[in-house]
C-alpha cells in the first residue's frame, strides 16, 4: 500500500519552517572557511552527514513515511554526536582511523571507535576543560529522552509496529520534526565553531530564537 503525504496545515507549515531553518544555516556557512586540520576535516564531514540525514528525514516526512523518517533521526543524532566528539574529545589515533582510505583493514580498525554512549561520556569528562557544558547537556538530554524510541524504530520494535497498525499521528510528526530541527541547529553551531570566525558564530547563535516555533522544548518527550 502506498503512503499518502500528510495534508495537515500545521505539518505543512512545520515542513516549510524546517526548510527555512536549513536555508538560514546554509546562507551563514556558504562562504565560510573551515578548520583544515585532520580533526577539523573529519568533524566537518560528519556534520555534513548529519545535515544530509536531516534533509532525508524532512523529505520522508513530506511523503508521509514517518516511520522511516524517525529511523533517520537516530542516524542524524549519531552523526552529530560523532562530529562533536571529533571536535572535543577524539584522540589523534581515532581521527586517523576515520580519515584512512576505505579498505577492509581500515573498516575493521574503525569498528573499535567508541559507541555513542562512550563518546558522550568522554565529552562529559572534559566539560570545563574545552567542552562546553551546554553542548554536552543537550546531547545527554536528547539521548535520555529519545534513544529507546529511536532504537525501536530502527530495529523493528513496538513503535514501528504500532505506527503501522494505528497510523502516524500528525502531532507525533510535528514533534519528530522539532527534534530533528534541534539536532540541525546544533550541527550548525558545530560548523560555526569549526570556522573559527565570529562573523559566523555570532549570527548562528541567533538562529535558535528566530526559529523557536519549529524547535523542541528541552526534555519534551519524543514518543
Amino acid at each position: 500500500m502506498d503512503a499518502k503525504p500528510y495534508t495537515n496545515d500545521a505539518l505543512a507549515l512545520m515542513l516549510r519552517r524546517s526548510d527555512e531553518l536549513q536555508e538560514s544555516l546554509s546562507a551563514l556557512l556558504e562562504h565560510a572557511g573551515f578548520d583544515d586540520s585532520p580533526r577539523g576535516e573529519a568533524a566537518v564531514s560528519m556534520c555534513l552527514v548529519a545535515l544530509e540525514h536531516a534533509a532525508g528525514l524532512r523529505a520522508l516526512m513530506a511523503l508521509g513515511l514517518g516511520t522511516s523518517a524517525v529511523s533517520l533521526m537516530r542516524l542524524q543524532f549519531e552523526a552529530l554526536t560523532r562530529a562533536m566528539w571529533l571536535i572535543y574529545a577524539a584522540s589523534d589515533q581515532a581521527i586517523a582511523k576515520l580519515l584512512a582510505p576505505l579498505t577492509p583493514d581500515s573498516e575493521r580498525a574503525a569498528k573499535s571507535l567508541p559507541s555513542v554512549s562512550e563518546m558522550i561520556e568522554q565529552m562529559g569528562r572534559r566539560v570545563g576543560r574545552g567542552v562546553p557544558s551546554a553542548a554536552h547537556e543537550m546531547l545527554v538530554q536528547f539521548k535520555d529522552v529519545s534513544w529507546h524510541a529511536m532504537n525501536s524504530f530502527v530495529h523493528g520494535g513496538i513503535h514501528p509496529l504500532r505506527r503501522s497498525a494505528d497510523g502516524f499521528p500528525v502531532d507525533l510528526a510535528l514533534q519528530v520534526l522539532r527534534n530533528a530541527n534541534g539536532l540541525t541547529t546544533m550541527t550548525g553551531m558545530a560548523l560555526a565553531i569549526l570556522t573559527g570566525d565570529e562573523a559566523v558564530s555570532k549570527p548562528m547563535s541567533k538562529i535558535q530564537p528566530e526559529f523557536a516555533d519549529c524547535l523542541p522544548e528541552l526534555r519534551k518527550q519524543l514518543m
